[in-house]
């Protein structure tokens, strides 16, 4: 059965910490009429049959032929209740918000993931110029709101070409990559990271800092009574150079993709050498409506709250080294973070991945 095939496979990319953190990814097989893409708030790494969605692929199609709201609360809304009617009957579960555009590409076979390798493109200020040199075959899609705006843009990028390329390079998102068999998308994915590893001016330098337990003591303790987790720690040399200053945080200082603001939140804090950490998270607690999920404290290192805001933010340093190479990094705009900060489905995604 070839929905078993897809299990084992995304086990075996969910498995992998290069190429896939926490709930990201998703992945999709298509038998006849019928959709079977992972289901929201499902990891890579354990699914099992019951993380698939089984979707009517003619009543998806029919969703292009409707005219939605044009807020964006409101759009996202009515675009979900017509995905959630797509269902075949007896599924229950809710399908991965990129459904729709699993189902737009003819392939058998659809893996979306985003490595921070790949990331290193797609959140760099040439990663469209280096897309076209690196990956001519691949098409780029520039950076606009997920969800239904997304695949919409991706629909209309694919109407005039005559075949669909295998890969999809999405900016500051990741990449899709279709197939007829999952040894093909393989392949596509092993000649995509070779391809960028082989054009990385430096790579990442995790080899961890350490610093004195008279300066980490203290502010582990002060932000165990900030943070409502444990208070998770990590520095190496590529943050020692980042937290150097508020210039030279820059790079890591922002969001790139959905999942960054997802598990990370939007923004980390950053508190300057001798600076109160309590009076800056509050500070930024009251701007933002939110606290902060990882404070970056100046020569002293990365702290968050819990592991999981750590693993994604440890991803952003990641992704900001290797967009060194194609041009620096390039964050997501306001607006688009505005949205998915506001987005009822990764608000969702959030809860059922925490």
């Amino acid at each position: 059965m070839s929905l078993e095939a897809l299990i084992n496979a995304s086990r075996r990319y969910g498995r992998d910490p290069h190429l896939v953190l926490l709930g990201g990814g998703n992945t999709s097989y298509k038998e006849g009429n019928i959709l079977y893409v992972k289901a929201s708030g499902h990891a890579l790494g354990s699914i099992d049959e019951g993380g698939f969605v089984r979707m009517d692929r003619s009543k998806l199609e029919a969703i292009w032929n409707r005219t939605f709201s044009s807020d964006d609360a409101k759009r996202e809304a009515e675009v979900l209740h017509m995905m959630m009617a797509s269902r075949l009957e007896g599924e229950t579960a809710r399908p991965s918000v990129e459904a729709l555009l699993h189902a737009l590409l003819p392939f058998t076979y659809v893996v979306h993931l985003h490595p921070a390798l790949v990331n290193g493109l797609t959140c760099a200020v040439e990663g469209a110029k280096y897309t076209r040199k690196l990956f001519p075959e691949a098409l780029w899609i520039e950076l606009v709101k997920p969800g239904f705006i997304l695949a919409d843009a991706v629909r209309k990028a694919l109407t005039p070409l005559r075949n669909v390329p295998n890969l999809i390079v999405l900016q500051n998102h990741g990449i899709f990559v279709g197939g007829e068999s999952l040894k093909e998308i393989d392949g596509l994915y092993r000649h995509v990271l070779s391809t960028l590893r082989a054009n990385l001016e430096r790579d990442v330098d995790e080899r961890p800092v350490a610093v004195d337990s008279t300066i980490l003591d203290p502010i582990r303790k002060e932000l165990r009574t900030l943070f409502a987790g444990e208070v998770a720690y990590f520095h190496t040399n590529d943050t020692k150079s980042f937290l150097s200053g508020e210039k030279s945080f820059h790079p890591i200082s922002s969001s790139f993709t959905p999942d960054h603001i997802v598990y990370s939140g939007f923004k980390p804090l950053f508190v300057p050498k001798g600076g109160s950490i309590t009076e800056a998270f509050e500070a930024f607690g009251k701007k933002h409506g939110q606290n902060p999920k990882v404070v970056c404290v100046q020569d002293a290192g990365v702290f968050a709250d819990g592991e999981k805001p750590l693993a994604l933010f440890i991803d952003t340093v990641r992704v900001s080294v290797y967009s060194e190479s194609f041009g620096g990094p390039l964050f997501m705009t306001d607006e688009v973070i505005e949205f998915i900060r506001n987005w009822e489905v990764e608000q969702y995604r959030s809860k059922v991945t925490t």
